[in-house]
């Protein structure tokens, strides 16, 4: 039935309206983007005037929190702006990106290139032609293929939860994609220069555990960010794995803990609280700046395009070299995108590990 709004002439609150002898109350807002509206009547209630709106507010207040905790909004019509709102919400509060850079650049990527386009669409209306239009916009503006790339990784995840939440089935970024330039170094003798590299990280670090065990992870081609934040409780020392809970293409992916690496962790302090890698000046932080240790290696290596994500370009060359397969390759780095391949191919992150861990210790043997 529809509401009869000018019965309410009395303005109580934002958003909220009374009629003439305050027995009837409009709410009329938004919450997320939802327009939301909702009379509270009290015409059986023998209240003052005074009771009636400190009742009003309280009801009120209680159902704008019930609508914000409310998972009923989710379905076939939600907003594509309200819905990544809630993803991002979600991702924030449930994983170590809340802290981390990388989400901030999402939002801001979405603000910026999608929201104007696919905003106000509904999840179940938006084709692969919508996303290869934004893309396409992106490149007429002159933008990179980087920033070009970085539309399937803010939209990827997103449908992801969306066929979780069964507001769709199929996940419109599929088979879309964006082909870089090759601006890579290219890596010769990369077995020789891995097995370098692990020398330099062991004499540069031979008295200081912390460091040796950072850079043996970034030796299995880590992430800086996903080093860093790694957690103790993400650690199984048992069956010897660990795992991401939320990587940069935004998926849970667990890999084998390298012998080495482990006696190392263990080694560490005890009483160190949830960061592997925590901050010496906060035991509540993980650690941030490591330039200056990464220059060190860079010195010892008279090498200055040494870093941590150099150093991946590496590790995939040198196992590419002793002839680890291309599923294998890229499961070992954390990608989950094999391409055409990625329709007949799972990716087994803790398979792609261990071929991965076993070949450059045998390159760092001298095997």
């Amino acid at each position: 039935m529809a509401v009869d709004r000018k019965q309410f002439i009395n303005n109580i609150d934002t958003g909220l309206k009374s009629n003439e002898d305050f027995t009837k109350f409009y709410l009329n807002c938004k919450i997320d983007g939802k327009a939301i509206q909702k009379v509270f009547s009290y015409t059986n209630k023998d209240w003052n005037k005074k009771t009636l709106i400190d009742e009003a507010k309280f009801d009120t207040l209680k159902y704008k929190k019930k609508i914000q905790s409310d998972d009923s909004d989710i379905d076939e019509n939600i907003k594509f702006d309200i819905f990544i709102t809630q993803f991002f919400k979600t991702t924030q509060s449930s994983t170590s990106y809340s802290k981390d850079s990388w989400l901030n650049i999402k939002k801001s990527h979405y603000q910026k290139h999608i929201k104007p386009k696919i905003g106000n669409k509904k999840v179940t209306t938006i084709r692969q032609m919508h996303i290869k239009s934004i893309i396409q916009d992106i490149k007429d503006k002159g933008f990179s293929s980087r920033t070009q790339k970085t539309t399937l990784e803010v939209l990827n995840p997103v449908f992801k939860s969306a066929i979780a939440n069964r507001i769709i089935s199929f996940n419109p970024c599929d088979s879309i994609v964006v082909t870089r330039p090759k601006t890579k170094k290219k890596v010769q003798q990369a077995s020789l220069l891995l097995k370098d590299i692990y020398d330099a990280i062991m004499n540069t670090f031979k008295d200081d555990i912390f460091f040796k065990a950072l850079y043996l992870f970034a030796l299995q081609g880590r992430r800086k960010s996903e080093i860093l934040t790694m957690k103790w409780k993400n650690i199984d020392f048992d069956n010897m794995l660990y795992t991401l809970p939320q990587t940069k293409n935004g998926e849970e992916q667990t890999f084998m803990l390298p012998d080495i690496v482990a006696e190392l962790l263990l080694s560490l302090e005890s009483n160190q609280i949830d960061y592997v890698f925590e901050s010496p000046s906060n035991p509540n932080e993980h650690i941030k700046n490591i330039q200056a240790q990464t220059n060190k290696l860079k010195k010892a290596l008279d090498n200055k395009d040494f870093g941590i994500h150099y150093l991946r370009n590496v590790v995939v060359s040198a196992m590419a070299e002793q002839g680890v397969s291309a599923a294998h390759l890229s499961a070992a780095l954390g990608h989950s995108n094999l391409y055409t391949m990625e329709k007949y191919l799972s990716i087994n992150y803790t398979k792609g590990s261990q071929v991965a861990n076993e070949t450059i210790k045998a390159i760092t043997d001298g095997q």
